[in-house]
Parts: structure tokens; sequence; C-alpha cells
């Protein structure tokens, strides 16, 4: 790239013309071009990542963060390609510097990848390649979200279950609860068992299709579990667990 050395500034010392136009400067207007077009293309990933991904996380707070992941790719690749000496120092760099991020589920990862391979296209000056490729992979995945939702409607619930009994001659067991709810939900996957000896708290991760199968699971606990707390949060907008 040609160095920028405008003559408003030409009365500078050179060592401090050099911090801000070295021999390898970046074109101002075009990082600002791509800062602009990665935020519109990162909130558009956040909404689809909001809107059909189907994570256990808090999708909200998650895809705040992709805004933030893709203008920071985008000024590193601006940058880094424009001397070689850089990106040999960003080898380095990131061997050191390591994220410990707890990425919980592949779809989370894979919807970062997303936002760091378009950021990295834009970085890199191909913004058109960025553009198309940004909105036909969330064209072609919100088809397929679609088509499988059609096929297969399941709503994700999570069912905390909270039990104290005054019968010290009463039998707790996980495999009795589970088999209660495994007649009735699609799919179950325990989170959380804590027991003793005349109580238990449990979470489940839960698939119904039919609102009347929580009615049937309800009913069968309560008649096995006298008194038993039960507790549904629809998955969506909370943390993990």
């Amino acid at each position: 790239m040609e160095t920028v050395d405008p003559l408003l500034i030409a009365f500078l010392p050179k060592d401090i013309r050099s911090m801000f136009f070295p021999y390898a400067s970046v074109q101002l207007g075009a990082l600002i071009l791509n800062l602009l077009m990665g935020f519109i293309m990162a909130s558009l990933i956040g909404y689809h990542f909001r809107k059909y991904a189907s994570a256990f996380c808090n999708r909200q707070d998650f895809s705040r963060l992709f805004p933030l992941l893709m203008l920071t790719v985008i000024l590193i690749i601006t940058v880094v390609k424009a001397s070689l000496a850089l990106a040999l120092g960003l080898v380095g760099a990131l061997s050191i510097v390591r994220f410990r991020t707890p990425i919980k589920e592949p779809e989370e990862l894979v919807y970062l990848f997303l936002n760091i391979g378009v950021a990295v296209a834009l970085g890199a000056g191909q913004t058109l390649a960025a553009i198309v490729a940004c909105v036909v992979t969330l064209l072609l995945v919100t088809w397929v979200k679609k088509r499988h939702n059609k096929d297969v409607q399941e709503n994700g619930l999570f069912l905390s279950l909270n039990y104290r009994s005054d019968d010290p001659n009463v039998n707790i067991a996980i495999s009795d609860v589970k088999n209660i709810l495994e007649q009735y939900v699609d799919r179950l996957e325990l989170r959380r068992f804590d027991t003793g000896e005349q109580h238990f708290d449990a979470a489940f991760f839960i698939s119904i299709k039919e609102a009347k199968q929580i009615d049937e699971f309800m009913q069968a606990l309560k008649q096995k579990y006298q008194g038993i707390n039960i507790s549904l949060l629809e998955q969506h907008n909370i943390a993990g667990v």
C-alpha cells in the first residue's frame, strides 16, 4: 500500500510522522467501510443466532459479542496484511494468548467461526465476497432450520424438581424419576441431581411436541411424590447450566 504523507502534517518530525503514517499505512477509508459492513453483518448473524439457533446458552447476551469479535478481527487482519513482520509477530502472540471462554455447544462455536470468517474476508479486502458469503450462508441455514422445524416440532424446556418428605422410609431413586419422565417426553437429559435421606433436587432438559405432555408427566410426578415442587423454564433466553 502507498505511504500516506499529508501536507498538513509535513511540519511534524519524521519519527512522529512515521507513528501515524508508516511505510505501509492502512487505507483509512477502506478500513472504516469494512468496519461498518462488519458491524452490520455481525448484527445480522446475531439476529439469526437468536432466532434460529438451538444452543443451550443465553443467546441474547452471547450474540452481543459478535460485533466486537467481528470488528476486532477486521482490525487485526487489516493491519497484519500490510506487513510480513507483523504477520509473523501475530503468530508468536497467539501462541501466548489463549482464550478460555467455555464453549459448551458446537453451534456456538460455528457461529463464532462464521463471524471470524467474514471478518477475515473483510480485513483482506474481499468485501463483496464477504457480503455474498454471509448472506448466502444465513439464507441456506434458515431454509434448513425451517424445513427441519416443519418435520420435527419440538419445544425445549428446563424442568426443575424439588421434593421433601417427612416419611423416613421413603425411597428416592433417580431411576424412578427418569422412568416417569421418559414415558411422556421426547428427549430427556439429566443436568443435575442432588439427593439426601428424605429429599431430592433435580434439573432436566426436556423436549416435547405437545403441551398436553407437560400435564401428563406433572400428574404422574405428583402421584408418585406427593407435595413435589415442579418448575418449568423455556430454554431460549437463559444462561447455560
